[in-house]
């Protein structure tokens, strides 16, 4: 080895020579030559680049603690001095261009100002808005008291709403190129939807089950509206947007153009009365999805996430966005319009579901996800009353200093809120604009003290009126249509005509002085479906309860031929499904019409009709 090439004696090797005619900007700070940094800089975009514009501000903010030292070699002035091509390259702003760009910046950041809430231990007057009874009523005069329960539900979901998942449908079958396909009209929709809708009234462990000849699952009802292959192929391409049309970054896409549309009608068929609350809910699902919820209070603890809008009094769903994470569907341009300050990422989903309720006097409750000063004074400075929980380390709220004993209460006051700290089992906070700072005394007894309970107004109203939207998942869990399913859109469609169907009934309570429960409206709206859009298949079923085939009269026909006048051939009933013997796969020309089935004329037309079990 050369003794160039060795270690010296203190074990570093030695540095070669600097050749400063050689060195640049470029390779002084990357250890790159001035052609690589040109071609490094021509696939970059000018707008990625920043450059400091003073000395200083080299090693601010750069992510690393090294500060150079005073003898280090980075304080050169040569190497700081940037040349001619690089900064061309670079193209670097002047001085007075950086200034403009500032106060750009600056100008869009104070665009919204900052919050001021001043508490002080004053008495607190609230200042209730005002709301008209008189708008919240059903919007439609056509539904009365005479009205049938399929009429309130298809005033929600209407033939034009089913008449675009048709088109969608067939055509998804067809770019599919599905075997076997015949292209579905609004009654095979209906029928599919009642079916649907009457599975949860029979359970069976398999979905094939409900089309079973077996007489302990039997169930005719289902082979009589739709076979069951009809029934698979139209679950399997059922379909409610154009893929060919899909945006690249819209999840919802999927679903979105007819959850738009039922939602639109939610709103306009009912107008709320005062008091509203915003809560989550949960669809189960527990496949491959990537923004998957858990809540551990709610009755389904895995699942996709809903913000829902629900009336009080009747709880009817009003609205609802679907949580997709960085996703979600919450205009925050529109928010910032309304708003000269920033309401937080749950501020503006509150927003988002009252765009339609503002300034007209509602009474909104939510819980500590959604409640905190800034959002309260949004919502006073557009005529809605608000009342819920909160965190106390929400940005603006007061610090509670007192250690409280159970039952005592401690608050403090604005202009317009009311922030009260009240000991139960554990602390609890509430911000509200429209209740006094009074304690109510229950009827209950409380079991440590023999005494009458006393909470403070605000908290017993929220009582009353949070649990809107559990009570609503609670019912719709007894009628629940959705089945496991990969296909994460499909269980939220179906989740949502179980929405429908919910609402229905709250409008058919309004309007309707005898109150019929959910259970009983459900098993009308599904006869009526059935009714009012028959099937194209109304044949009875091939296994009769009552043996008829036993005791009644029965003639071999010929089954019918095809539209070409060819024969049509049927497989045989006893031969196929034969106990005793080799089942076998046998077609015939010969049929027993009542009966439905083929059978060879010698000897299975007189087995089927003259033994009970073959």
């Amino acid at each position: 080895m050369s003794g160039e090439e060795h270690a010296g004696p203190s074990g570093e090797p030695k540095r070669r020579k600097k050749d400063n005619n050689s060195r640049n900007f470029g390779d002084a700070v990357t250890g790159l030559t001035l052609s690589e940094v040109k071609d490094i800089l021509k696939s970059v975009e000018p707008d990625d680049l920043y450059i400091s514009s003073s000395e200083e501000d080299l090693f601010v903010d750069s992510g690393s603690e090294y500060i150079p030292s005073s003898g280090s070699e980075s304080e050169d002035p040569e190497i700081y001095q940037i040349s001619d091509e690089v900064q061309d390259l670079l193209n670097i702003p002047e001085d007075n261009e950086v200034q403009e760009n500032e106060s750009l910046i600056e100008g869009r950041v104070l665009d919204q100002k900052e919050l001021e809430i001043i508490w002080t231990k004053n008495e607190f007057n609230p200042h209730i808005h005002e709301f008209d009874l008189t708008n919240a009523v059903l919007q439609d005069p056509n539904l009365t008291e005479k009205s049938l329960e399929i009429d309130y539900f298809l005033r929600l979901f209407t033939e034009e709403i089913a008449e675009v998942i048709v088109q969608e449908t067939n055509k998804y079958a067809r770019q599919q190129k599905a075997e076997n396909w015949n292209d579905i009209d609004i009654s095979d929709l209906y029928v599919f939807l009642a079916l649907t809708l009457l599975m949860p009234r029979n359970k069976k462990l398999e979905l094939k089950e409900y089309w079973s000849k077996d007489i302990l699952l039997h169930s005719p009802i289902f082979a009589q509206q739709m076979s069951r292959d009809r029934y698979f192929m139209i679950q399997r391409y059922i379909h409610f947007s154009d893929n060919e049309v899909a945006p690249e970054n819209n999840r919802l896409y999927k679903v979105e153009n007819i959850l738009n549309m039922l939602k639109q009608k939610f709103q306009t068929e009912f107008h709320p009365f005062q008091n509203i609350v915003i809560d989550e809910s949960m669809v189960l699902f527990k496949g491959r999805l990537s923004f998957t919820q858990y809540i551990k209070t709610k009755r389904h603890r895995f699942g996709i996430k809903l913000y829902v809008l629900c009336d009080c009094e009747t709880g009817i769903v009003l609205d609802f966005i679907v949580y997709m994470g960085k996703e979600t569907n919450v205009n925050t341009q529109e928010t910032h319009n309304l708003c000269n300050y920033s309401l937080g990422s749950t501020g503006n989903v509150v927003v988002k579901l009252l765009d339609s309720y503002l300034n007209k006097g509602h009474s909104l409750y939510t819980d500590n996800f959604y409640t905190s000063p800034v959002l309260s004074t949004f919502l006073y400075e557009n005529k809605t009353n608000s009342c819920g929980t909160v965190r106390q380390n929400r940005k603006h709220m007061p610090a509670f200093e007192r250690k409280l004993k159970k039952g005592e209460t401690e608050w403090r006051t604005s202009d317009h809120l009311l922030a009260l700290k009240w000991k139960d089992r554990r602390d609890v906070v509430m911000l509200t604009t429209m209740h006094e700072n009074k304690i109510v005394t229950l009827p209950q007894i409380d079991r440590s003290t023999n005494e009458n309970k006393k909470k403070p107004l605000c908290v017993i109203q929220y009582n009353q009126h949070m649990g809107a939207i559990d009570r609503s998942d609670m019912l719709i869990s007894s009628v629940d249509c959705t089945r496991k399913s990969i296909k994460w859109y499909n269980k939220l469609f179906f989740h949502v005509i179980d929405v429908c169907l919910l609402n229905a009934h709250a409008m058919l309570s309004v309007r309707c002085e005898k109150k019929i429960p959910l259970s009983k409206f459900h098993l009308a709206v599904i006869r009526q479906l059935l009714e009012r859009y028959p099937s194209k298949l109304q044949r009875p079923s091939t296994y009769d309860l009552g043996n008829a085939r036993l005791t009644q009269r029965h003639f071999p026909e010929e089954v019918p031929r095809k539209e070409n006048n060819k024969y049509a051939v049927r497989r045989c009933w006893v031969c196929s499904h034969s106990s005793k013997s080799e089942k076998k796969r046998k077609e015939t020309r010969v049929m027993c019409v009542p009966c439905n089935v083929g059978l060879c004329i010698f000897p299975c037309f007189k087995i089927y009709h003259e033994q009970a079990h073959f």
